[in-house]
Order: C-alpha cells, then sequence, then structure tokens
C-alpha cells in the first residue's frame, strides 16, 4: 500500500474517531447542525462523483435530492406507510428521475450538459410547486423518524455511518475500471470513443450512481427536517452543493465534506455572532479561487508535495523517489525523464530508443 493511501486512510479513521465523540463534547444544538452537515456532505460528494471524476458538472441535483425527500414524505403524509414504504418509494422515486433525466442528458456534454440539469432541476422545482398532492407550496409535514433513531444523537449515528458507508461505495467506484471511464471521459470523450467505449453508456451509469447517492442525501434530510417543501428542489440548493464541492476540492470526494462543513457552519453557528455573514462566506470562495484553485484539499495537497519535494532534496538521492510519487499523474516514462535530466545525477545515460541526437 502507497503512503498517499496510508494517509487517506489515517485521515478517515481520525475523522471517524472525531465524529463518534461528537455527541459526548457538544450540546444538542451543534449535534443536530453537525448532522445537517454530513447530509449535506453526501449530497455534495454525489456532485463531486459525477463532476469531479467524470467531467459532468450539474445544476440540477437539487432535484433528485428532493425527489428523494417528496418519495419519503408522500408516503408518510399521504399514505401513512411505515418506515420499510418510506424508504422503498424514495429509493424507487429517486432511481427512476435518475434513469429519466440521464436519458435526457446522456448525449449532451459541458455547457449543453450543464443547461440541460439545470431545466431538470426546475422541472422537478415546478412540478412539485403546482401538484397539491405533493402540498404545492406549502410541502409536506408528518415525517416521523424511525423508532429507533428518534433521539437526536442516535440519528446523529445513523446518518454519520450512512455517510461513511456512501463514501466508500464511491471510493471503491472511482477506482474501479467504470472509475477508470470516467476519468477518460473527463479528460477526453474522443478519446474514450476511439478506444471503443459507448460514451452515452458510460455517462448514464454514472449520472445514476450520482442520482442514488443524492436520493439518499435527500432522504436523509426529509427524516432532519421532518418536513418537506418546494425549496428543496430550488436552484439555490443545486449551486450550493456545487459551491460545497469547490470550495474543498473537486475531483476529492474527502473535499466536498470540508465544503460542506464549512458552509453549513457558517450559515448556523457564524451568523449567530456576524450579521454579514454572507460577506465572510463570499471572502471565502474569493480567496479559495484566488489562492487554492483546486480547493483546500488540492492546495493541501501541492503543500505536502512541496514539503516531500524540500525534504527529499534536503536528504539527498534517497527522498527523490518520494518526490517522483507525490507528482499527479506520473507515469514510467515522466519519473524516467526527470532521473535522466536531474543535474545532480553522476552521469546521463545514452538517448532512449528512438530519440535523435544533433
Amino acid at each position: 500500500m502507497s503512503r498517499a493511501h496510508m494517509f487517506g486512510f489515517t485521515v478517515l479513521a481520525v475523522a471517524v474517531a472525531v465524529g463518534v465523540v461528537v455527541p459526548y463534547a457538544f450540546g444538542s444544538y451543534l449535534v443536530s447542525i453537525v448532522t445537517l452537515a454530513l447530509i449535506y456532505s453526501l449530497y455534495a460528494m454525489s456532485i463531486d462523483l459525477m463532476g469531479g471524476y467524470g467531467g459532468l458538472v450539474t445544476l440540477g441535483q437539487g432535484g433528485i435530492l428532493a425527489t428523494g425527500s417528496y418519495g419519503v414524505a408522500y408516503v408518510a403524509a399521504r399514505l401513512g406507510g411505515g418506515f420499510g414504504q418510506q424508504l422503498l418509494w424514495g429509493v424507487l422515486a429517486t432511481v427512476l428521475i435518475s434513469a429519466v433525466f440521464a436519458v435526457m442528458a446522456m448525449r449532451t456534454s459541458q455547457v449543453y450538459f450543464l443547461m440541460v440539469t439545470l431545466a431538470q432541476g426546475m422541472i422537478v422545482w415546478g412540478f412539485v410547486t403546482r401538484s397539491t398532492r405533493l402540498g404545492a407550496e406549502n410541502g409536506l409535514r408528518g415525517i416521523a423518524r424511525p423508532p429507533a433513531f428518534s433521539a437526536y444523537w442516535k440519528y446523529y449515528y445513523l446518518c454519520l455511518a450512512i455517510v461513511v458507508i456512501c463514501g466508500l461505495l464511491m471510493a471503491l467506484i472511482t477506482r474501479s475500471p467504470l472509475g477508470l471511464s470516467m476519468r477518460a471521459l473527463k479528460d477526453s470523450e474522443s478519446r474514450l470513443h476511439m478506444l471503443g467505449y459507448n460514451l452515452a453508456a458510460t455517462k448514464f451509469y454514472v449520472f445514476m450512481l450520482s442520482g442514488f447517492f443524492a436520493g439518499v442525501a435527500g432522504m436523509l434530510l426529509a427524516y432532519y427536517t421532518k418536513f418537506v417543501s418546494p425549496s428543496n428542489a430550488a436552484f439555490a440548493i443545486s449551486g450550493r452543493g456545487v459551491l460545497m464541492a469547490i470550495l474543498g476540492g473537486i475531483g476529492t470526494l474527502f473535499g466536498p465534506v470540508i465544503g460542506a462543513f464549512i458552509i453549513v457552519l457558517t450559515e448556523n453557528i457564524l451568523s449567530l455572532y456576524i450579521a454579514r455573514w454572507t460577506t465572510v462566506l463570499g471572502l471565502i470562495f474569493i480567496l479559495t479561487i484566488m489562492f487554492a484553485p483546486d480547493g483546500l484539499v488540492g492546495a493541501g495537497r501541492s503543500a505536502f508535495a512541496r514539503w516531500r519535494g524540500r525534504r527529499g532534496d534536503a536528504g539527498g538521492t534517497g527522498g527523490r523517489s518520494d518526490l517522483l510519487e507525490a507528482r499527479h499523474g506520473a507515469g514510467p516514462l515522466d519519473e524516467r525523464s526527470a532521473v535522466r535530466s536531474d543535474p545532480e545525477s553522476g552521469s546521463r545515460s545514452g538517448p532512449l530508443e528512438g530519440e535523435t541526437t544533433t
């Protein structure tokens, strides 16, 4: 196992350990805020799965989030169904709407994909706003949490466990053959097509997986607020998820978690002490774009790579492998070229095969 993987598992273990002790260290209000941050973390990770790894940035993920919420709320408020029926309807509604939206968007790309997903989110918002069965603008009430998780701290642990499990599943997806296809889709659609891959099918699978995790977040949000309204499908919710992913670091599953916690804590904690908290949040976004365009996690990775590089320089040739390992996307040719062009090496090997000299 590489050092990068060991570091990632260490960070995950520390984060989970900190999450476990939160109900013992803080009061009910702060625990409820952290619960909301966990739910939005899962939502932001679903956006990052499609946008950060597949290059398919969406502005309609709030519609899928609201679909999961309304699936649970409709059974609870209108049909009086049990917890199992609520989950079943929530999952079925999420899968169905994700499949329909995926078919609509899978043959588009770049700005066209962006505009199609924006329209999809507005379709859901318009439907739930006008539907009297769904409460129209008044929404749906009467959503009760499962009896085993009715207490705030029990529901916190439930959300923590679901977010960790879903995060691990997304990490496995990004390292699977489908995950490699997603990365290739982000880099160059034409090359992926030349290799014989079905671009439309790849986009469909990515959209479905991303929508499923967004729907799970929507169901958790419905049980958290015990109320669902058309605001769950508003454009602001979709935009907030994108901002969370960008702030923490798009293309990294841990980055959206950091971004979600920063935004949720700023909105609910900092706003108690600073009247112009929106200005503070805006300054955070501006400074991040200026000095950390790859997000906070990307900036941390770059700083760590520079530190390892200085450590390698101080340690001589023994640290050169660490520097090469820290480089993103460094393949065999990159490493070979770096070693051959190192001015500290005692001698330079001859030209590579196929290389000409003058």
